[in-house]
């Protein structure tokens, strides 16, 4: 019996789907959405390649993007700007994201639009890909408060770039605050400004191995675990505008 090859997808045969950001998707202490894609679309047509980086604001990914361009896609997605957000908030936190960062400007909507616009362009420019910008989720669920209207702010900027770049704008937002006012009427549990409760949710589900789904039930939150990160839940609507992206090819 010969064995025809022809008919298996070969590694060069695979579409590359690049995935970037920081810690929401790389997936630790975040319940995975490229995990969740992996798994639903199957690794035989596909390869995924992710490269968040816990930590990363929109200018660490940009200065960071030769490499990510060296893995050749066919669709990029970007989700950045939830670190950003909160060091623009947080006097203590910009101060420290500059110097371990060294980001040489101060965390502003304009330093953030213009990264995102570098990022596209030099994807633009340098790959043929498919790009697809994430509208930042929730930070804590209580949609009054000043994480949330200022994660509105920065996705209002989002949708205006993307519109202008002529590119895919996926509301994953806008779904999560759906699903929040559905439920709580958009009134959960703020975002708590520690990283006490972000290094117990690790230590649990790291040493102890709690599921990321109960430190999320614990901590009082019907779509993150920490009041940043995903639990099963707040990555399935990531994932889900996603896998609508790739499958419109």
């Amino acid at each position: 019996m010969i064995f025809d090859i022809s008919k298996k997808y070969r590694l060069s045969d695979k579409k590359k789907i690049l995935f970037l950001g920081a810690s929401i998707t790389q997936g630790r202490i975040s319940k995975s959405y490229v995990k969740m894609l992996k798994k639903r679309l199957g690794t035989r047509q596909y390869k995924f390649i992710n490269m968040g980086t816990a930590g990363y604001e929109s200018y660490n990914v940009f200065k960071k993007l030769d490499k990510a361009i060296k893995t050749r896609p066919d669709y990029v997605v970007l989700l950045a700007g939830t670190n950003d957000v909160l060091s623009s908030l947080d006097p203590r936190l910009a101060k420290l994201s500059r110097k371990l960062k060294h980001i040489p400007h101060e965390p502003e909507l304009s330093h953030y639009c213009k990264n995102i616009t570098g990022i596209v362009h030099k994807l633009k420019q340098k790959t043929g890909s498919k790009i697809a910008i994430i509208s930042l989720p929730v930070v804590g669920e209580n949609l009054d408060s000043p994480e949330n209207i200022t994660i509105s702010e920065y996705n209002d900027e989002l949708k205006k770039i993307s519109k202008n770049e002529n590119i895919t704008y996926l509301p994953v937002n806008e779904d999560q605050q759906d699903y929040l006012i559905s439920q709580i009427k958009g009134k959960g549990k703020d975002y708590i400004k520690s990283l006490k409760i972000s290094f117990k949710a690790l230590f649990l589900h790291y040493l102890l191995f709690m599921r990321l789904d109960t430190i999320s039930e614990k901590n009082g939150y019907l779509l993150l675990t920490d009041g940043i990160h995903q639990n099963s839940l707040g990555a399935k609507f990531i994932a889900d505008r996603i896998e609508e992206f790739i499958e419109q090819g």
